[in-house]
């Protein structure tokens, strides 16, 4: 039953089916081992709505050659990341493609990038966070195969987020701010030990830089139910120290049709409305947004201020929609 789900979200979508035979052909020719890992095989699965535009491929083999091949047969440009043996490609402007050998990673240091080798599928899956994510599709070139030692199918059926070993979030503890997207995503729930962990973890989130904690904050701005995100971090005393304080507090005085349209900077301003000064200049800060784009945060707040000051707001020369002012005056 697994299966047919899986077979025929891939026969729904060419650029996917297209890549998988791709890679069951380089197979059949090279001593290599492919598999499809990740949130695609979560989301098919969990029956919800799959990202049709990221795919990722974990090679156990000569991961240069393949990606080399790749790239000169559907003629895309290649992008390699420095910490770990990954790639990332794009085919035909629509399905981006991550590939990265397998590999048993090490934390020395809490909040670091792990230490990594060269290594099998099997130790591949025990460095993932969840079991949810940990299931694997092997690319044969008969019938495609489940590896999935840690049970996640199962967790899905009874949707529940576990966690692959008790330092899980020590180790990584940007793992925290994931496991409650998912939750509000999906509905689901921890299982006892995971939710005790990662509320006695939130005190490693200090070992994180400021840049990856505040992008893994941004990424709540992009989930669908973000009402439900903010719910949920009020929900518990210890998930109010992952975000600046009133962080999201006017989310329910915004128009949700705007906020699902308006653009990642529009969501940024919207969501620091009430933050104090020190804290939400220390967000900004550490993004590394681009000039262009932090001038246009600072003008909306200063038409903020204007509006809270009472003056008036001549629409001609701020060069802005009138949804944005509509659902500022809302906010205020």
């Amino acid at each position: 039953m697994q299966l047919n789900k899986i077979n025929n979200f891939i026969q729904s979508n060419n650029n996917l089916n297209h890549i998988i035979d791709y890679c069951k052909e380089y197979k059949s020719k090279n001593k290599f081992n492919v598999y499809l890992v990740g949130g695609i095989i979560r989301d098919i699965l969990n029956e919800s709505e799959a990202n049709f535009y990221d795919l990722d491929l974990v090679i156990d083999g000569d991961i240069e050659q393949f990606v080399t091949k790749l790239s000169n047969d559907f003629k895309c440009e290649v992008k390699k990341a420095y910490e770990f043996l990954n790639y990332k490609i794009v085919l035909n402007n629509q399905l981006e493609i991550d590939i990265a050998h397998s590999r048993k990673e090490t934390y020395e240091d809490i909040g670091k990038l792990p230490k990594w080798c060269k290594s099998n599928i099997l130790e591949d899956i025990k460095r993932r966070d969840f079991t949810i994510n940990s299931i694997v599709l092997e690319l044969t070139n008969g019938i495609l195969q489940i590896i999935d030692p840690l049970e996640g199918v199962s967790d899905i059926n009874n949707k529940i987020i576990r966690i692959l070993h008790d330092n899980s979030f020590k180790d990584d503890p940007t793992r925290i701010y994931r496991a409650l997207r998912y939750k509000s995503r999906f509905d689901f729930d921890f299982d006892s030990d995971t939710e005790i962990l990662l509320s006695d973890s939130i005190k490693h989130i200090k070992y994180l830089s400021k840049y990856r904690k505040n992008n893994e904050i941004l990424k709540f701005l992009n989930e669908p139910n973000i009402s439900q995100i903010l719910d949920l971090l009020n929900s518990n005393e210890f998930y109010k120290e992952l975000v600046p304080e009133h962080f999201l507090s006017k989310i329910n005085f915004i128009n949700k049709k705007f906020w699902v349209n308006s653009s990642v900077i529009e969501k940024i301003f919207f969501s620091l409305l009430e933050v104090d000064q020190s804290p939400k200049n220390l967000f900004l800060n550490s993004l590394n947004i681009r000039r262009q784009d932090m001038q246009y945060i600072e003008n909306l707040f200063n038409i903020k201020e204007k509006i809270q000051n009472d003056e008036l707001i001549d629409k001609n020369k701020i060069n802005l929609s009138d949804e944005i002012i509509s659902n500022l005056y809302h906010c205020l």
